[in-house]
C-alpha cells in the first residue's frame, strides 16, 4: 500500500461539506469518491427525513446537505 498523495488529502477535505440531489439518494457514507485511506465503515444517512434537509455523518464528520 503506498502513501496517501496530496491528492488524496484534497480531496478529504473537499468531503467535508458535500451537495446532493434527490438523484443521488440513497445517501451513504463514505461516498464513492472518498479516498480508500481514508474510509470508515458505510453507513446509511437519512437525509430526506431531517426537518433542515441536512445530515452529518458519525464517523467522519461530513456534512450532507440535500438540494432539489
Amino acid at each position: 500500500m503506498s502513501a496517501p498523495s496530496l491528492a488524496d488529502y484534497k480531496r478529504l477535505n473537499d468531503t467535508r461539506e458535500v451537495v446532493v440531489k434527490r438523484q443521488d439518494l440513497p445517501l451513504s457514507c463514505p461516498t464513492d469518491a472518498t479516498a480508500l485511506w481514508c474510509s470508515h465503515p458505510r453507513v446509511s444517512l437519512a437525509i430526506d427525513a431531517s426537518a433542515d434537509k441536512t445530515v452529518r455523518c458519525p464517523y467522519c464528520g461530513t456534512l450532507y446537505r440535500l438540494i432539489d
